[in-house]
């Protein structure tokens, strides 16, 4: 079997002995972000992000430019191959879906862009720290128990000794399986994509790109080819630099900002989460006062109504009593004038003249205006009247019970005093209560009565 036979044959043997990441305990690092698998073929994106070839080669195009125009023929599609060139002839762009970064992809495809050897060497490292036993790559039937550090490949016993007998692999560094599992970390080259098992040991400075000794005889005979370990250190040095003087520092800074305003968050968080618990515990005192002055409003209107029922009541009584004093008066005054003789009345003339003049000067006798049954009409809920605190908190809504004590109103302004009689007048009418307060109310329309003081037979 030749080299490149076994080359072929190990890494199709790699992608289907990959074991598949079932726990928590698989490295990430050895695993793609969009297929979930170990790494078949890690490629670099511009962003620094790597996945699966095929995994970049199944997103979505972002953008597209052509690298030549054509027009498509009127009244049919274009043929298969046509097609096929037509997509050939376009490079594109897609978001990595890590970043989301829009980066280009080379016209070659996803095989154009660099190959992640660091994930492969995790790759490699989870297949051999796996629990489960590792096949030989070359026949699959034998359990591995070396590994060629070179080819990248597990071998049997019998591939072992045969990988030992070729001429091309017989310099080979095999390494014991055990020995590598101990050892948890791997070195394998990074081998030549044009002859394989050729070590990429130069580099070309004009191409500015690693090559295999076979890479610097031919095709880059004419340019000039450094061992590797000649240049690393500038071409590291300018990496290093990059990091350590302006990346790193921003990423200090970037760190520092991101933790402020996640410490930014969690107080705003904090802080709403104490605001809420203002607002439900003013809620509730506030609810709680509502309630308070509701049931006080209640006491109160309550107390109204007992006040001015019972006043009903005394004035009910007091008019009973004296409808029945007058009535009884009466009646007898005027059976006595009609039916009685001349003695009768003579005789029953004292008493009857004293209850009668008692009754007309000195019997509960109230003013018609004063007597207006108290219907509970003055008493209404104003809902938008201050009515002070109640534990704390302004509250408003007040009951209007006052009512107009005629005998206690006024009539003031000029209209009065230069009143005359069949002419329009304009005054005030001042309301007051049974305790000759002011009441605060106003604006209605009111139809009085004017008669002068010393002439009131008006």
């Amino acid at each position: 079997m030749s080299q490149s036979e076994q080359k072929e044959t190990a890494d199709k043997q790699t992608v289907s002995s990959e074991p598949e990441p079932q726990s928590a305990s698989v490295n990430p690092r050895a695993v793609c972000r969009v297929c979930k698998h170990l790494y078949r073929e890690p490629k670099i994106l511009p962003c620094l992000h790597t996945f699966c070839s095929d995994c970049i080669g199944q997103l979505e195009p972002f953008s597209t430019s052509p690298r030549g125009h054509f027009t498509a023929p009127e009244g049919g599609g274009r043929s298969g191959e046509a097609a096929e060139q037509d997509r050939d002839s376009l490079s594109f762009t897609v978001l990595c879906p890590e970043c989301d970064t829009e980066v280009d992809i080379p016209r070659s495809g996803p095989a154009g862009l660099s190959t992640d050897h660091l994930a492969l060497d995790e790759v490699f490292l989870e297949t051999l720290v796996s629990d489960g036993p590792l096949g030989c790559d070359l026949c699959g039937e034998g359990s591995a128990e070396s590994r060629c550090e070179v080819c990248s490949l597990n071998l049997c016993e019998f591939c072992r000794q045969a990988h030992r007998r070729q001429k091309r692999t017989a310099s080979h560094s095999i390494q014991a399986v055990t020995e590598l599992k101990a050892r948890g970390r791997l070195c394998r080259p990074v081998l030549c994509s044009l002859h394989p098992g050729q070590e990429l040991r130069l580099f070309c400075q004009p191409c500015d790109l690693p090559v295999c000794l076979e890479c610097a005889a031919t095709l880059h005979r004419d340019h000039r080819c450094c061992p590797t370990h000649d240049v690393i250190d500038r071409h590291g040095d300018r990496i290093r630099e990059l990091v350590s003087a302006r990346l790193r520092p921003r990423l200090e800074r970037l760190e520092d900002s991101l933790q402020k305003v996640e410490i930014s968050q969690e107080n705003l968080q904090v802080r709403a989460d104490e605001t809420a618990n203002q607002i439900r515990v003013f809620a509730r005192e506030y609810t709680s006062a509502v309630e308070a002055h509701c049931l006080s409003l209640l006491r109160r209107l309550e107390e109204i109504r007992v006040q001015r029922r019972n006043h009903l009541h005394l004035q009910r009584a007091q008019l009973q009593q004296a409808l029945l004093d007058v009535r009884g008066s009466v009646e007898f005054a005027e059976r006595l004038l009609s039916c009685g003789s001349d003695a009768e009345i003579l005789s029953a003339k004292g008493v009857t003249l004293r209850r009668l003049t008692s009754l007309a000067e000195s019997g509960y006798d109230p003013h018609p205006a004063t007597v207006a049954p108290d219907d509970g009409g003055s008493v209404c809920f104003l809902p938008r009247e201050p009515a002070g605190e109640v534990e704390g908190y302004p509250l408003v809504g007040v009951i209007h019970s006052r009512t107009v004590d005629v005998s206690r109103c006024t009539v003031e302004g000029e209209g009065l005093q230069q009143g005359t009689v069949a002419q329009r007048g304009h005054f005030t009418l001042v309301c007051r209560d049974s305790g000759g307060e002011r009441l605060a109310r106003g604006g209605e329309h009111v139809l009085v009565s004017i008669v002068h003081k010393e002439k009131k037979n008006w």
